[in-house]
């Protein structure tokens, strides 16, 4: 289990405690650097990693695998069933986007699953299958903390393993870029905003593909220029896009970005993630994976393992078929059943802004929420799931200490399989990076629980 090689880490701290206070100090100044910055601050980490047991590690594959089958089979339903388009709720401009072949078969190759775990109780609350970010900070985190000389002989001992999340994009890129005709070595444009908060992860990743040989830049999505059949950034002529720029985002700027979607049109650029990859990321994907009516879509061990990972979830606009066919019964149910519901925008760039846990807030604001959902319906009410807590070490009056922090897991999946993780830790129950949570490397530890004499 999990628990004992944390447990046991602990103890190890206790027991080299005037090495561990100033080794922790030092480790927080380290990660202040440029690395590690999200827009203005750094993200937060913690002197520990989220140590993963060899049994987790066979889940966690095994969810990732047949989840990322399951994602490509919801997003395909679009088009092959056509009463199924009003559960995607896309306006006209996502609409056509959607439609646009990328030129390979997969419909999302890149996900992150947000999810709760403790011990083997595994549930994903969702899919982030249009833009995911974390690999490039982890892997950096991930080696900063290993690197660390009071850590060399704890990791010896317990066998723990880095994961190479970023080598792993970079071999699903080549691996989608194969399948897409490509035969150049491809020229990569990592693609964002100018002034994405992420942009230290992007720096990592340019770096690490150029390592391996593939020259790399990072291009603002309006730079890029689509002239005489090729996709150019400043001249620097590109083969292949790996896609950080949100979806709905550039729906909202579709003006700006027309060179881009030209060239991903003409098949002149490989991009990925394709851009029907939002039909994954909604949160109202959920909705349909939960609906039993919608089990004949997937084979018997897919809605097996549905039944097992996933929380019951429901899309505010489809609710009233479920209960009673009146929004009265809808705001009762909401109030009645305040203390075993969550609600969340459906949009796949909301991340946590707006998340209501019912248990976790006053009544007044609750009806607040209620009735901002209502009106703008493209919300969805999820089943609460409780969130685990483990220890982190701090230093506290040049002492060494163990708070409690909540946290979550976020899998990888690249091309289909299990890519690494990592743990976000916060104080509250909604846990983000963006609104002050920290981050923490998954590090599989293939020790075996006798070990341990448990």
């Amino acid at each position: 289990m999990t628990a004992n090689v944390d447990y046991a880490y602990d103890q190890y701290l206790k027991a080299h405690e005037a090495q561990a206070v100033p080794a922790i100090l030092r480790f927080k100044e380290k990660l202040k650097g440029p690395s590690f910055s999200y827009g203005r601050f750094s993200v937060p980490a913690f002197y520990k990693g989220y140590f993963v047991s060899s049994r987790q590690q066979r889940l966690l594959k095994r969810v990732s695998s047949a989840f990322s089958e399951i994602m490509n089979k919801t997003a395909r339903l679009y088009f092959e069933e056509a009463q199924m388009k009003t559960h995607f709720r896309l306006s006209p401009e996502a609409e056509e986007l959607i439609r646009i072949d990328p030129g390979y078969s997969r419909y999302v190759v890149f996900s992150r699953f947000d999810a709760l775990m403790e011990g083997e109780s595994l549930k994903l609350l969702e899919f982030n299958s249009d833009a995911p970010t974390g690999a490039s900070y982890t892997d950096q985190l991930e080696s900063a903390f290993l690197s660390e000389e009071l850590v060399w002989p704890f990791a010896g001992e317990h066998h723990l393993a880095a994961s190479e999340r970023v080598q792993g994009i970079l071999s699903t890129l080549l691996s989608v870029y194969e399948e897409f005709g490509g035969y150049e070595t491809p020229q990569i444009a990592i693609v964002d905003w100018r002034h994405a908060k992420t942009a230290a992860e992007f720096e990592h990743m340019k770096g690490h593909f150029e390592s391996k040989g593939y020259k790399t830049t990072i291009a603002d999505p309006r730079e890029l220029q689509y002239k005489g059949g090729k996709l150019y950034h400043k001249g620097f002529r590109v083969h292949l896009i790996y896609r950080c720029v949100a979806f709905d985002e550039l729906v909202e700027r579709l003006d700006e970005v027309q060179d881009l979607l030209r060239a991903y049109k003409d098949k002149a650029v490989c991009m990925v993630n394709p851009l029907r990859s939002r039909l994954a990321s909604s949160k109202s994907a959920f909705s349909l994976l939960t609906t039993p009516e919608f089990d004949r879509f997937f084979t018997e061990n897919e809605n097996e393992i549905k039944r097992q990972h996933l929380p019951w979830t429901r899309c505010l606009s489809a609710a009233e078929d479920f209960y009673g066919h009146r929004k009265v019964f809808l705001i009762d149910f909401l109030k009645d059943e305040k203390e075993t519901v969550v609600l969340k925008p459906s949009g796949s760039s909301h991340g946590a802004r707006n998340v209501a846990i019912g248990r976790e807030t006053p009544d007044s604001d609750w009806n607040a929420v209620v009735d901002r959902a209502l009106k703008e319906e493209d919300w969805v009410i999820q089943e609460y799931v409780s969130v685990p807590a483990m220890t982190v070490p701090e230093v506290v009056n040049q002492k060494l200490d163990f708070i409690y922090k909540k946290y979550n897991f976020n899998l990888l999946v690249f091309g289909g399989k299990y890519a690494g993780g990592f743990a976000r830790l916060s104080d509250e129950s909604v846990i983000n990076v963006a609104t002050g949570g920290g981050l923490m490397p998954a590090i599989w530890s293939d020790v075996a629980p006798e070990h341990f004499g448990t």
